[in-house]
């Protein structure tokens, strides 16, 4: 007699499985599906890498594993290979953070020991935003432990943002105004490290929105890290086709061309109508000291 219950709900959660099936609404799922190994498809080569020096990670994660990543989660934070979003065949890695003390995820690229010059390219998509006066981290550079330079997305005035670690404090330039979650795009950072005279180039989507010389504390950056640095970093970032290139050689010059794959060549260099943001930062650009301006919020940058 005391089955009998148990065996209603069963039949009832079965009923709605098929309801929901026959209408064509997704089951709920707890966060990021995870990829079925079938799912992916590990004959494709992990992407080429067009830039000078050594390889550090390269990888568009068809293999079904995070292979050639450190990867670090703690608490409620969860690195994965997914099937629920891809930029090129059918599998991308998913970091997942949340709110939770102590939720951590990240992925990180030892460089070539002394490195003087690094690249880092990958396809982005924030598919969940966290809370306000936080971001969501693409790619961050550090020498000896410490945070040099990074890019990431201000959560709710949702521009993309370069942040450079001065003796003086942060300064933080915008790049892209406005970029809405559930899109993908392609970030590529040249960074050349020495000191107050380091060389920087990024380039959005192809093409070229950040040319400057910067200082930061260091002449040489040894990791580059893709997702949290801290917890509670709530997010959820998908992220496909990664080369992490570092090297000791003579540096490429800044500005330059970008190395292939190169963006829409039916757009002119630069070109980016119909994005929310008529100036194109280039050569020269000035930035801004202080933190990210949020409207109507004080919460700071972290």
């Amino acid at each position: 007699m005391e089955g009998r219950p148990m065996n209603r709900v069963v039949k009832l959660c079965l009923a709605g499985s098929l309801v929901l099936a026959i209408l064509g609404v997704p089951a709920l799922s707890l966060g990021p599906e995870t990829a079925r190994a079938q799912a992916c498809v590990p004959s494709v080569a992990s992407p080429a890498d067009p830039y000078p020096g050594t390889t550090a990670a390269a990888s568009n994660f068809e293999s079904g594993t995070l292979d050639g990543f450190g990867v670090a989660t703690s608490g409620t934070g969860r690195a994965a290979v997914s099937t629920a979003q891809s930029r090129s065949g059918n599998c991308a890695a998913v970091l997942h953070t949340t709110a939770t003390p102590g939720s951590m995820a990240k992925l990180t690229a030892v460089l070539t020991p002394g490195a003087t010059e690094a690249y880092a390219d990958g396809w982005f998509n924030v598919s969940g935003e966290g809370m306000a006066g936080n971001n969501v981290p693409y790619f961050r550079f550090f020498s000896g432990g410490m945070r040099v330079m990074d890019v990431f997305r201000q959560n709710i005035s949702h521009e993309v943002v370069l942040r450079t670690s001065t003796p003086d404090g942060f300064t933080y330039t915008t790049l892209r105004n406005d970029v809405p979650t559930d899109t993908w795009h392609r970030l590529v950072m040249h960074v050349v490290p020495n000191g107050p005279e380091t060389n920087v180039q990024i380039w959005w989507d192809g093409r070229s929105v950040y040319v400057g010389t910067v200082s930061i504390p260091a002449t040489t950056v040894d990791t580059v890290q893709l997702g949290s640095e801290h917890d509670q970093q709530m997010a959820d970032i998908y992220i496909d086709d990664v080369i992490v290139n570092s090297g000791t050689q003579t540096p490429a010059p800044v500005p330059g061309p970008l190395p292939e794959p190169r963006g829409d060549p039916s757009k002119r260099f630069n070109d980016f109508r119909g994005d929310g943001q008529e100036a194109v930062l280039a050569l020269g650009t000035a930035a801004r000291r202080g933190r990210p301006r949020i409207p109507g919020l004080s919460t700071p940058q972290l």
